[in-house]
């Protein structure tokens, strides 16, 4: 059996304060039954690097997990994954991991439609249960199911629960595992797409929606148990409020594999390999059931690549998605006439090359024949190619994918033919994988707005294709491409802001849920309202720190941070009209960040010291910002200020009775940046107002110039969240 890995993961719980960390230290065994037989299943698919890679990040996220002989506890965790690319692989890999640590029950909350739950259900009965009687798996287990399941536990075996994510059907979880008997075994629940339906859809009204609430009622009737939500977009886990219950404690990232293709290669520098725009007006409601242009070129395109792999000796499926509208009627139709056209294009192959409609057909081939060329590995010529069409257009089945009667469902149903065009709506969204997939034309969007969220859970086109991705083309509008350029701009941000969080080892619960996403652009919004407030955090202009600190001590101990700073650092005297002030220029930001703005205590005041560290950070290692100026105002002597309702103007304005030409003029502290990115600290004495006593405190004023460099177009969470 390979094993590079150790026989026991440390780790140490991330979410807790040091001391609650201290009494938290435990270690992972990984080198047990239930890993180990898992490991074979995937001997032959995984390498050992990737295997590695798998125990391990299912072993810190179970480190972070209760103990399962400790006393009751509640853990909350989140495993960030990116769309296709392996999450089932990774929770299987954890609840094989809990099971040799001592967990007796898993939970895995499989989606909302019948189907997922089908194909997460036989995936998990065909990782663990090989007709070992240490596991016994249920799905959606009915009340007469109980005694079976306490015969399990009782002889000391672990009891998989395979769920729909419905309130009934976790209700009944609830009542099973709640029972006198049950209750006390310590629990794994895994929500598989964490983000869809498990989260309060009702926050805003403070009610809570039907499932949120049967999943806090399950988690209230363990205790000891771990929660873990697994996603690919957790836009709103990491933006609701940090006091939901569902909000997590700790975090890991489940890198992709070898092989992954994703938004970065399909919207990246070599987007010109794989993406085709089509007309915009192809984009239209009223084209949605239409064989236009760009789709009968796509459909071709799939033809093409079907008699590529063909020719290469390939076996495996050849799968086409098309997604126009969310309307049923519309794939009737649209189903109706791509089968028309194969119907017509089975007779046109027959014709001969003189024929005109023989030649319209030719000539669509050969154009796809050579868009494939320019990516294809050794291509086929295309007197191979073109005889192999005639199979082709016969062994194509074209689906309908929907609740129609008529309509299928691609996980139920398996595909017959080797060739298949899938045509449908939301049912080809979240948590389906189209076997082969290699071309999918695109046009559905939302009119007006559209969430980054949702739209990424569209990129079915994203997995572990480097096999064929030679033949994969997507065909999509102008503004559908421009949507997922900036969705890959995004994901590549808040992906190195969490790797960074997590290198600096940053508790998840103090993560900045600082995401980049243009807004204003293209109509994006990270995700959809009713679960999570956010707004937009540009950055730019003055960020002025109007309420401060009124705690005399630490009011006292900012004055201190500041001085100290202004010490360590050269200062020069930078004289405007009549004032001076201090200023340490070009300074580092990283060293501002770390040795004066980190060291200041906020809480409480309206500066945002989460988010402006990590825009400045973001700014520093996107290379926008190298160097910024830090000034001590007035030389560090202290300006006289008065509360009125709890805030102050730390700025002083210009000179009141000189004019811009006296020497002597000051222009004022807002206009003295010279169009730099600027920190100044005020030192300030309050009087008057709510102050009793005068106390001596900071206000802290940066400046960010308005070139676009440095506008990250970023999003945090909304006031009532943070």
């Amino acid at each position: 059996m390979r094993r590079s890995w150790r026989q026991k993961v440390e780790a140490r719980p991330v979410g807790l304060d040091p001391t609650q960390q201290a009494r938290q230290v435990r270690s992972v065994s990984i080198d047990e039954p239930e890993i180990s037989q898992l490991e074979s299943r995937y001997q032959d698919r995984v390498t050992e690097e990737e295997w590695d890679t798998v125990v391990g990040t299912a072993a810190k996220a179970l480190s972070h997990c209760p103990d399962p002989s400790s006393s009751p506890r509640h853990a909350t965790g989140l495993a960030l994954g990116k769309v296709q690319s392996g999450k089932t692989l990774s929770y299987s890999a954890l609840i094989a991991l809990a099971i040799d640590n001592g967990y007796r029950v898993s939970v895995v909350l499989a989606g909302t439609k019948n189907p997922l739950l089908e194909q997460t259900y036989a995936r998990l009965f065909y990782d663990f249960h090989a007709g070992r009687q240490s596991l016994t798996p249920f799905k959606n287990p009915p009340p007469q199911d109980a005694e079976v399941i306490r015969s399990v536990l009782h002889g000391g075996g672990h009891a998989l629960i395979v769920v729909l994510k419905n309130r009934k059907r976790i209700e009944d979880i609830r009542r099973l595992l709640g029972s006198l008997e049950l209750r006390d075994y310590p629990a794994l629940i895994i929500d598989d797409e964490g983000d869809e339906a498990s989260l309060n859809t009702q926050f805003r009204t403070g009610r809570r929606s039907a499932i949120y609430e049967s999943i806090l009622r399950l988690r209230d009737t363990l205790p000891l148990h771990a929660y873990v939500a697994y996603t690919a977009t957790p836009q709103a886990n990491l933006l609701i409020s940090g006091i939901d219950a569902l909000s997590p404690d700790f975090a890991v990232l489940v890198e992709p594999g070898a092989g992954y293709c994703g938004g970065s290669v399909f919207f990246g520098d070599n987007s010109n390999y794989y993406i085709r725009k089509i007309p915009v007006d192809e984009g239209e409601p009223e084209h949605a059931a239409d064989i236009t242009n760009g789709l009968k070129l796509a459909i071709a395109t799939f033809l093409v690549g079907a008699a590529i792999r063909s020719a290469r000796g390939g076996t495996s499926w050849h799968s086409m998605l098309v997604h126009t509208s969310n309307l049923r009627i519309d794939h009737d139709r649209l189903q109706t006439a791509v089968w028309h056209l194969f119907l017509l294009w089975r007779e046109t192959i027959k014709l001969p090359d003189t024929d005109p409609a023989a030649q319209e057909f030719l000539g669509l081939v050969r154009q796809a024949y050579n868009d494939l060329c320019t990516t294809v590995r050794n291509p086929p010529a295309w007197e191979i190619v073109r005889p192999q069409l005639r199979d082709e257009v016969w062994l194509t089945e074209v689906w309908m994918v929907n609740s129609l009667p008529l309509g299928r469902d691609p996980i139920a149903t398996p595909f017959r033919l080797r060739n298949n065009i899938l045509i449908g709506g939301n049912m080809l969204g979240r948590g389906v994988t189209i076997p082969g997939l290699a071309v999918t034309y695109i046009t559905r969007e939302a009119r007006q707005d559209t969430n980054a969220d949702t739209l990424e859970q569209r990129a079915r086109w994203f997995g572990y294709k480097q096999e064929y991705l030679d033949l994969c083309r997507i065909f999509l509008t102008s503004r559908l491409r421009n949507r997922y350029t900036e969705l890959l701009r995004h994901e590549d941000d808040f992906w190195e802001a969490l790797r960074r969080n997590q290198r600096q080892g940053l508790p998840v619960r103090v993560w900045p849920r600082m995401f980049r996403l243009d807004m204003s652009g293209w109509e994006l919004r990270p995700t959809r309202p009713n679960v999570a407030s956010y707004r937009q955090f540009r950055g730019q202009g003055w960020d002025v720190q109007r309420h401060v600190v009124e705690d005399p001590t630490v009011g006292s101990q900012n004055i201190e941070t500041a001085q100290s700073f202004f010490k360590r650092y050269p200062c020069e005297v930078r004289r405007y009209g009549n004032v001076e002030h201090l200023m340490v220029p070009d300074c580092d930001p990283l060293v501002v960040i770390s040795e004066l703005l980190a060291p200041m205590g906020t809480e409480g005041t309206d500066w945002e010291k989460t988010y402006v560290e990590e825009y400045l950070t973001r700014l520093y290692l996107g290379g926008q910002l190298e160097a910024m100026d830090v000034l001590l105002m007035s030389k560090g002597e202290l300006r006289e200020r008065k509360t009125e309702h709890g805030q102050i103007n730390p700025m002083q304005g210009h000179s009141p009775h000189k004019s811009p030409s006296d020497p002597d003029y000051y222009p004022g502290d807002e206009h003295i940046d010279g169009g730099k990115v600027q920190l100044q600290v005020h030192l300030i004495q309050l009087r008057g107002g709510d102050v009793r006593a005068p106390i001596r405190t900071t206000a802290l004023a940066l400046h960010i110039p308005g070139d676009p460099q440095y506008d990250l177009r970023t999003i945090v969470r909304g006031e009532e969240n943070q």
